[in-house]
């Protein structure tokens, strides 16, 4: 099993995720939904190009970081009443299993 075909799981997940925010946020609505779904379209980008080697090591930095962002106004939506508790619970699980699997497949290329 090739390196890119053992990542498959992590762009399934995030093309899930966006699947399901883009069927809850309006893209052309709020400036929050709007932000949200922003990020994790940039999330699947950079997943996509890691998974295809261009640039692999900085596009997985970069997809931590989308996460990381994308976890917080995650939370606001959710604070601010744009997703309620189960959706939250829900979404936060997809962003925490894509996090999870991030972090293995950075582990499993060694120190930077």
């Amino acid at each position: 099993m090739s390196d890119r075909s053992a990542q498959a799981p992590l762009f399934v997940d995030a093309l899930a995720l966006n699947q399901w925010l883009l069927e809850r946020f309006d893209a052309a609505g709020r400036p929050l939904e709007q932000r949200v779904i922003r990020l994790a379209l940039d999330l699947l980008e950079c997943l996509t190009l890691a998974l295809k080697d261009r640039n692999r090591d900085l596009r997985i930095e970069q997809a931590d970081e989308l996460l990381i962002r994308l976890r917080v106004l995650l939370r606001l939506a959710a604070d601010s009443g744009r997703l309620r508790a189960d959706q939250y619970a829900y979404v936060l699980g997809c962003v925490d299993t894509i996090g999870r699997q991030l972090g293995a497949w950075r582990r499993s290329l060694g120190p930077v």
